[in-house]
């Protein structure tokens, strides 16, 4: 895993805001989007200003700026746009943290009995 960077020590600034700072070089090798954050990108789009408008931008910065250093740094890009579309849906009502939990128990569930076949 690549170092994880923060501002925290910064006047003015919030550990998600290392914008201007110089933190080495940037690393120019790509990857191959994952099939899952492919589909964190189509739930995104479908939720947000080209789908539904249940989320907006400001939402989702909001809860990846409120979700704090440590789990912030914790996570990539895709992960981190991932936590914070739940945690906006989460709070604007369409599910809860319970429910969200019980669905993917399910779902590693049917995974499991389809990897055993």
């Amino acid at each position: 895993m690549a170092e994880k960077f923060t501002s925290a020590n910064e006047p003015g600034r919030g550990y998600h805001d290392i914008g201007g700072l110089d933190y080495g070089p940037v690393d120019p090798e790509t990857t191959e989007i994952k099939p899952w954050e492919k589909l964190s990108i189509a739930i995104g789009n479908s939720m947000g200003g080209q789908g539904r408008k249940i989320v907006n931008t400001d939402m989702g910065r909001r809860a990846r700026e409120g979700m704090g250093e440590e789990m912030y740094n914790a996570l990539d890009y895709f992960e981190r746009t991932t936590e914070s579309t739940k945690i906006t849906l989460v709070e604007q009502g369409l599910f809860t943290e319970e429910e969200l939990e019980a669905r993917m128990k399910e779902i590693e569930s049917r995974l499991a009995e389809v990897r055993a076949q």
